[in-house]
């Protein structure tokens, strides 16, 4: 874990990696749970072909999430924004700065703090799943799912940016099933506006041809346009 980079550095102490160490360890046996919940109210080729379905709806949910996510990162509010200036806004400018800092975080760092975000979130699919398959089952199995996608989209975003990742992801890369480095260096091309989604990029291409973050700059621009990060002095 590097020492020297002010933005991890930043707010960043051992009462934060304790709790992303919980949030890690809560998550992952969460999900365990809910697959072992999944997989024995299952009954029959039909559920099973349902759940398939809700998983690959998941992935496109977290997809956009995440490009939601990183688009207000990169464009609303500065580093000295109360309260997510330092903690959200300062960490997304600081990786156009040195884009191989997040290489140098450990696993916890890394996804430390989409596990705290997903936390509540599983705990209550775990407190209101049913027993039985239905509407309000496969609801619960999206919201899991998408939890899980979340909890990897740093883990695919820090392996898009390694010069050498191991040979299973650049194969998982190559095939375009998780973030590749080839796609993901359209949004680090100048002005860095686009292709915000890294969890797999596949909702890239249609929120960039529907102008979808235009859309959401203008809306801003027209009730609080103070909120919008300057577009003529962008991060280098």
């Amino acid at each position: 874990m590097s020492t020297n980079d002010d933005s991890r550095d930043h707010d960043y102490g051992r009462a934060h990696r304790a709790l992303e160490t919980g949030s890690i360890v809560f998550v992952l046996g969460a999900l365990g749970w809910l697959a072992y919940r999944t997989a024995t109210t299952l009954d029959g080729v039909g559920d099973l072909l349902r759940v398939a379905l809700a998983v690959f709806g998941a992935y496109l949910i977290s997809d956009f999430v995440s490009g939601f996510v990183h688009w207000a990162g990169d464009t609303v509010g500065d580093e000295n924004t109360p309260v997510f200036g330092p903690s959200f806004v300062r960490p997304f400018r600081h990786h156009h700065v040195d884009q191989m800092d997040i290489t140098r975080h450990d696993f916890i760092e890394v996804n430390g703090n989409n596990c705290i975000v997903v936390t509540p979130v599983l705990l209550l699919v775990i407190l209101t799943m049913p027993h039985a398959t239905g509407a309000p089952f496969y609801t619960c199995v999206v919201t899991a799912a998408t939890s899980f996608f979340v909890f990897c989209t740093n883990q695919f975003h820090k392996w898009a940016h390694m010069t050498k990742p191991p040979a299973l992801v650049r194969g998982l890369q190559r095939a375009r099933l998780i973030l590749s480095p080839e796609h993901h260096a359209i949004h680090h091309a100048a002005p860095q506006d686009k292709y915000y989604c890294i969890t797999v990029g596949w909702m890239n291409p249609i929120l960039h041809k529907t102008r979808f973050f235009r859309f959401c700059e203008a809306l801003i621009a027209r009730i609080y346009p103070r909120a919008l990060r300057a577009r003529s002095a962008p991060t280098t």
